[in-house]
């Protein structure tokens, strides 16, 4: 079995590389011939995956965070969609969402498990989102998400050293500075406008490895669960924040909850964009889930 595996030894905050050594060993173990390829820099994995011929490989997979996936994911799309190749994850970054859909009930990421999955070959379709910006495309697997999400997102990056923890301190550092923008938003060629405070669009339920964003996702029903929390107070938010942990937070006054093929978002003010924990791109952005559009290795 043939398989290419970009790895991104930053990953985790840099604890990644501790694990390069055992990595190459489970491939070894499981009979797995792996050229593996280090990044250098972000998205540097996508450049590599635009430059290979994955007609050589039985899987591409991505040593590392979600952030790696996206990476992987969105070289695939760009540059391999009609080559029908699985991709994999090795959960080696901070936050890990993908990992809990990818094996079920998952209780650690014993990176064992994973390789395993690699051997068996064992793959389900996923659904994917596709933004697009006016000035570029991208694609998720787990979510994506602007405003106060992304402010978390980019204060996380700075603790990643906490791990899952990291996006804990995201919460409450920028609940102190929380603020809310004028956001209009369109579904099905109605508009609103409101003053929002955060969205999140997901394809999977889990965000930040422990938050339970969107507790009605399936990643393969064709739909994408949207979440808009318009103006709310810090107190609020703070009341509201612990229970994101078991989802009965969509249950709150202040949050809107459904779920949507395609939406598209506008806003006169610089809105950046997170999507799967990459910070790239920004409003307006037109949103639609492509049904069960890759295989990942999964249980």
């Amino acid at each position: 079995m043939n398989v290419l595996c970009i790895f991104n030894p930053k990953a985790g905050g840099g604890k990644a590389s501790k694990q390069l050594s055992h990595i190459k060993q489970l491939f070894i173990k499981y009979q797995i011939n792996a050229e593996i390829v280090q990044t250098q820099y972000p998205h540097h994995g996508t450049e590599i995956l635009a430059q290979k011929n994955i007609n050589n490989y039985d899987a591409l997979i991505a040593a590392g965070g979600d952030g790696s996936f996206f990476d992987l994911l969105n070289g695939y799309m760009k540059y391999h969609y009609n080559t029908p190749v699985p991709l994999g994850i090795i959960p080696v970054g901070t936050g890990n969402s993908l990992s809990r859909d990818v094996i079920n009930n998952l209780k650690n990421n014993n990176l064992e498990n994973f390789v395993k999955l690699i051997k068996l070959r064992h793959s389900k379709t996923f659904d994917i989102g596709k933004i697009t910006t006016s000035q570029q495309v991208y694609y998720f697997v787990n979510m994506m998400g602007f405003g106060f999400t992304t402010d978390v997102t980019l204060t996380a990056n700075k603790y990643k050293f906490f791990k899952s923890a990291a996006y804990i301190i995201g919460v409450l550092l920028n609940t102190l500075r929380l603020k809310t923008y004028p956001l209009e938003i369109e579904i099905d060629k109605q508009k609103q406008q409101v003053y929002n405070t955060f969205v999140t669009v997901s394809n999977s339920k889990y965000t930040g490895n422990d938050f339970l964003i969107a507790p009605h996702a399936k990643v393969n029903d064709g739909l994408l669960d949207v979440v808009i929390v318009n103006k709310i107070s810090r107190l609020n938010l703070l009341k509201t924040f612990p229970k994101i942990f078991d989802g009965s937070y969509i249950n709150s006054p202040y949050v809107n909850y459904q779920q949507v093929k395609k939406i598209n978002f506008y806003s006169e003010q610089h809105k950046i964009i997170s999507p799967d924990g990459e910070i790239t791109g920004q409003l307006p952005v037109k949103i639609e889930v492509l049904p069960r559009a890759v295989s990942i290795l999964s249980e």
